[in-house]
């Protein structure tokens, strides 16, 4: 399930409308007119994709922090750094960190790139069924059915799949609103 975007197309409005807001709150605003660059649009689709999705509740999860972790060899390491502290929904600020094992626990959101799947993976396979992390990958050259929402470039157009049975194994509860727009791009 991909979804390609369209001019006209609703993600493209969520996204303009999220480049607009991190705009006027100072996260762009010196370079409000420039062309928002892949990485910004791929760091916006996934400040996007947490506002689509439930997560179980857990003991260890702060409730007024969502913590998002980035490889540190990931591309969107910047551009993902400057949602710090950005609304991420029921009353949370998003929390970037940088991927590392030990902290794997305290992650909502993993951002993976093809230097640090495999690895993330085996860490998460030690987590409990249902454990709350999703799993978000940029640019992986191979599918894996364990990653929830894959993010890519095709044909100059920034694509996305999400894997329900992944989300599902997560514990994770994925919006209809945000799946028909994946499979929208079939």
């Amino acid at each position: 399930m991909c979804h390609t975007l369209r001019p006209h197309s609703k993600l493209v409005k969520l996204v303009a409308w999220l480049w607009v807001a991190l705009c006027t709150a100072g996260w762009g605003a010196t370079h409000a007119n420039e062309p928002v660059g892949e990485l910004e649009l791929k760091a916006a689709y996934i400040f996007n994709f947490i506002q689509f999705i439930e997560w179980p509740d857990s003991e260890g999860d702060s409730a007024q922090e969502m913590s998002l972790c980035v490889s540190p060899f990931s591309p969107l390491k910047r551009p993902l750094s400057a949602l710090e502290g950005k609304p991420a929904g029921k009353g949370r600020m998003l929390r970037v960190r940088l991927l590392e094992p030990g902290n794997l626990r305290q992650c909502r959101v993993v951002v993976l790139n093809n230097m640090d799947v495999e690895p993330a993976l085996r860490a998460l396979r030690t987590l409990p069924a249902a454990h709350g992390v999703l799993t978000v990958s940029d640019e992986l050259t191979f599918v894996n059915p364990e990653i929830v929402i894959a993010l890519a470039q095709r044909d100059g157009r920034i694509v996305f799949g999400i894997s329900p049975d992944a989300a599902s194994k997560a514990g994770l509860t994925i919006s209809s609103r945000l799946l028909r727009l994946a499979r929208a791009g079939k």
